[in-house]
């Protein structure tokens, strides 16, 4: 056997043996590659979730300014679950969530918006306590933004001259 024979010989043996490592490497970068995309689109719609609830609110808060008090359509456009959504509603919200607020000049919420009507300033929509599970592969947990709130200048709050208005 000359030289020649004996270094092809030995190369391919070399990478004979090397098939189960580049396996082994392939699966551990492919898994890292994986678990990195997964982040990326999770974290993609986390981000969207926070928009569409900050969206919510702030139709919410727009629609309590010149409704009536107790009006059940703000709270519905808090959670996207009134028509002008068009299906878009928050999975992860219902009206028990939406917490709607009377404030003064001043800010200070006002405990009997009904009995102090004319003090109302702002009106202030927030949802409290939603949560949307992670989707990552090996990652538990949940995703539970908080401060979504929006504070609107009190308008009309649905009363006319002549009467009172529902939404």
């Amino acid at each position: 056997m000359n030289t020649v024979q004996r270094k092809r010989t030995s190369c391919m043996s070399r990478m004979r043996s090397s098939g189960g490592s580049t396996a082994v490497e392939f699966a551990i970068v492919a898994s890292t590659l994986l678990l990195t995309i997964f982040i990326v689109i999770d974290l993609s719609r986390l981000v969207y979730l926070r928009m569409t609830l900050e969206e919510g609110v702030r139709r919410g808060a727009r629609l309590a300014a010149v409704c009536p008090i107790g009006d059940p359509w703000p709270a519905r456009a808090a959670v996207l679950a009134d028509p002008a959504a068009q299906g878009a509603a928050i999975p992860a919200a219902g009206l028990s969530n939406v917490s709607i607020q009377y404030l003064n000049a001043d800010g200070a919420v006002i405990a009997n918006p009904v009995a102090s009507f004319t003090s109302i300033a702002l009106v202030r929509v927030s949802l409290l306590n939603v949560q949307t599970p992670l989707l990552v592969p090996f990652v538990s947990g949940v995703f539970a933004p908080t401060n979504v709130s929006s504070t609107a200048g009190a308008e009309s709050l649905g009363v006319s001259p002549t009467a009172v208005t529902p939404c």
